[in-house]
């Protein structure tokens, strides 16, 4: 390996730009009889391009928490560790991802992601703002910039290099970027990412000592993680980030912590450990455990409505959204449309229900259906004052009707009479098989899908975690997990009073 070399000047004019993007890239040149080292340089502009991009797959990939109470918060602690940053004029965004992986990363154009998993093992707005400082610091210390992606192979190389010259790949570049996960950094990234998140931490009131704690929490899990998997003959995975390059004894991580929180000099008002504790338990009070009900055996291409509980299936390409009592399918082509209207059912039967609540007195290919045990009927509505052929399927589920309405779309047909009709029969198949695929869904069955969550209790006299592991059906590695979510990992227990964790 040798490395490029810039000219003396151009070398003096790139180091004082400071913010300019740092890839470190390992590609072959077919000058060369090896590979090289090249240094490219990228801009802010095209960083966050790539950020952004990196950003759109990520959450493609993996689905983001929706829920409001637990954004807000990320979001409201993240931006004020980033306004007592070296960098606090720039744009942050904060993402938490709905992956029970426990985990945080950043990428170039000031993204930072944080997993629910990991949210979990945190007890206090203090820890969780060392995490967000510490992904923080790696953006203002351009190390998302500077990360070396030597095993990320030719084809992303080929897509960095077109961004540089100025092509149209920036997508597929940075798809394959998302797509191959963000590596994680070296030990000395690592630890100055640690000095700075601190630096960031002590500027903004936290406990100074949360940094720490932080990773001393997620360095007990990974002894756990390795006595389950020995247990079960696996062996243990690495993880990015806070502790994947530190010692159990760190004593160059705690000379750099020590130091960084004696950098500034400035009067700080520090949060008290109440309201600290406090804030975090409310917002995280109902954190999905383990696998969220949006993961939980849920089928592709299935359509589910947990509050009236039903389902149904649909091709391939289509999707459908939920908008008020309507349910409006499409599919990728724009060619056709299925929508599904819920309404108050009457004591009629489906096919009076058309006739009287629906005012349509004539469909043709009038037939009864039975779905799925559910009482139903179909037929074609003809072309009548502006208004296309549809296939109207109605089905009683409860006290509802489900009115499928399906159509071909604008333009989706040609002038040949003999393509449309066989055009026209295809979608009219699609839109019988959808609603014939219509299928209540059981209380247990919701029950059996729905995710175990945190909650917070206090402890009362006698309380172990052996006992509430035992009392909540925790399973065999139950009272290890109330230790490790609760900070008391291996041995120790709740004492009277205490706010704890709880899974149920």
């Amino acid at each position: 390996m040798k490395r490029l070399n810039f000219h003396p000047s151009l070398r003096r004019k790139l180091l004082l730009h400071r913010r300019f993007f740092i890839a470190l890239i390992y590609i072959s040149l077919p000058a060369y009889t090896h590979a090289e080292q090249v240094v490219l340089m990228m801009s802010d502009k095209k960083a966050a391009t790539i950020g952004r991009q990196m950003y759109d797959q990520v959450t493609a990939q993996i689905p983001m928490v929706t829920d409001k109470k637990i954004t807000d918060y990320i979001d409201k602690v993240g931006q004020n560790i980033a306004r007592h940053s070296d960098a606090p004029d720039d744009k942050y965004t904060f993402t938490v991802l709905d992956s029970p992986d426990i985990n945080a990363f950043a990428t170039p154009g000031g993204y930072v992601y944080i997993n629910r998993g990991l949210l979990a093992y945190m007890n206090s707005e203090s820890q969780l703002a060392a995490v967000l400082g510490h992904e923080v610091a790696h953006i203002t210390a351009e190390h998302a910039a500077s990360q070396q992606l030597a095993q990320t192979g030719s084809s992303i190389i080929a897509g960095v290099l077109a961004i540089l010259t100025r092509s149209n790949e920036v997508g597929e570049a940075t798809a394959q970027w998302g797509a191959a996960s963000v590596k994680g950094y070296g030990r000395e990234m690592e630890l100055e990412a640690d000095a700075l998140g601190n630096k960031f931490l002590h500027r903004a009131g936290y406990d100074p000592d949360a940094m720490l704690a932080i990773i001393s929490q997620l360095k007990a899990h990974e002894r756990y993680t390795k006595k389950r998997n020995a247990d079960a003959g696996r062996t243990t995975p690495t993880y990015h980030g806070l502790f994947a390059s530190h010692p159990r004894n760190d004593k160059r991580l705690r000379e750099a912590l020590k130091l960084s929180s004696n950098t500034d000099g400035k009067a700080v008002k520090t949060i008290t450990p109440s309201i600290d504790q406090g804030r975090f338990r409310v917002a995280t009070d109902g954190l999905a455990w383990g696998n969220s009900s949006a993961e939980k055996d849920k089928q592709p291409n299935r359509f589910y409505h947990d509050k009236l509980r039903f389902q149904f299936d649909y091709p391939k390409g289509w999707i459908f959204n939920e908008e008020g009592a309507s349910i409006n399918g499409q599919n990728k082509q724009q060619s056709a449309t299925l929508t599904v209207d819920i309404k108050a059912r009457t004591l009629d039967s489906p096919a009076d229900f058309i006739k009287n609540s629906l005012g349509i007195s004539f469909i043709k290919k009038s037939e009864t259906l039975n779905i799925n045990g559910l009482k139903a009927h179909t037929g074609i509505l003809p072309v009548a004052n502006n208004t296309k052929e549809q296939r109207i399927i109605v089905i009683y589920y409860g006290r509802r009707a489900y009115i499928f309405r399906g159509q071909v779309s604008d333009g989706s047909l040609d002038d040949k009479a003999d393509n449309n009709d066989k055009a026209q029969q295809s979608y009219d198949r699609i839109f019988l098989g959808v609603a014939s695929s219509f299928k209540p869904r059981s209380i247990r069955e919701l029950q059996s899908q729905k995710p175990q969550a945190i909650y917070y209790v206090k402890a009362k006299t006698g309380a172990t975690y052996a006992r509430l592991a035992n009392y909540l059906s925790l399973g065999r590695y139950g009272v290890d997990e109330l230790r490790l979510i609760n900070g008391d990992y291996p041995s120790s227990e709740p004492t009277v009073g205490q706010w704890i964790k709880i899974i149920r």
